[in-house]
């Protein structure tokens, strides 16, 4: 029992920053400099068939980089690094072979419906009324004729699509700068800002109400399986062919971070009302 809780807190670690160094969908990065920039596709199998990654290449000053923990980050991401390898990557992929497809979606949904309550929070602190509107029909649909969250009336009964908001978000609309780059241990690449935000919304998260200690760390890292299982073959893939795996990551985490900082700066129609900004 000693051992599986100890497991169970490992994966809920893994739940904080959303396993940061597993990124849903991987974008080739360009650095003025030294960075790699393969010219060519990478085929990532995967248990739903083959995936192929165009190379998307966004070009940035060195300087945009603020990286001044590099050498604590390297040691920190070889830790990391054979942790996912000899632990947590068996682990997901054992999950991902006894778990049915339908099933791995239906967890989804569950956990995002779980975390309305924080987008609803987030998007009322950006003022934003429409997409606490959202996030409120959302939960309330969802929680009932949805059974819970595991299947998702609200959009597809009602057209009410998620609206998805942050701490991290809320500190970006309120223009609170990133901060330097970070590996932190078992979580991966983050930044200050998103580091502080997945850390304080893993402690306010509705499953600590929902269930009591220790379920729900289980409950948690379960969570957390969920999310990291479908990434581990692009991690694997990606990490093999980088030259220096350490900037590569880095720069794909640095790329994601400046393209949803452009985009945040770009108010969409549908927020323009209550003044709040688009997040992806």
């Amino acid at each position: 029992m000693t051992l599986v809780k100890a497991l169970g807190t490992l994966l809920l670690c893994c739940s904080i920053i959303g396993c940061a160094s597993q990124p849903e969908q991987p974008q080739w990065v360009q650095q003025t400099g030294d960075a790699q920039s393969p010219s060519r596709n990478l085929q990532v199998q995967t248990t739903q068939g083959s995936t192929n990654i165009t190379p998307t290449v966004v070009s940035y000053a060195p300087e945009q980089i603020d990286d001044p923990l590099e050498s604590f980050n390297r040691g920190v991401f070889a830790f990391n690094h054979g942790l996912y390898t000899y632990l947590l990557n068996p682990l997901a992929k054992g999950y991902q072979f006894i778990t049915p497809d339908p099933a791995e979606r239906a967890i989804g949904r569950f956990f995002a419906n779980l975390r309305e309550p924080l987008n609803l929070l987030n998007n009322a602190g950006q003022g934003d009324g429409n997409g606490t509107a959202r996030n409120l029909g959302r939960f309330l649909i969802n929680s009932t004729l949805g059974l819970a969250g595991l299947f998702d009336p609200a959009q597809s009964w009602f057209g009410i699509e998620a609206d998805v908001a942050s701490i991290n978000d809320t500190l970006r609309h309120y223009d609170v700068s990133h901060g330097a780059f970070i590996v932190i241990p078992v979580l991966g690449q983050s930044d200050l800002r998103n580091g502080f935000s997945r850390f304080t919304e893993s402690v306010l998260h509705p499953a600590h109400v929902v269930f009591d200690d220790p379920t729900d760390t289980y409950v948690l890292g379960l969570n957390a399986v969920n999310e990291f299982a479908p990434r581990v073959q692009s991690y694997e893939k990606l990490y093999e062919q980088a030259e220096d795996p350490y900037a590569f990551f880095r720069d794909m985490y640095m790329q994601s971070l400046l393209r949803d900082e452009d985009a945040a700066t770009q108010v969409t129609p549908n927020k323009a009302e209550s003044g709040s900004i688009n997040n992806e």
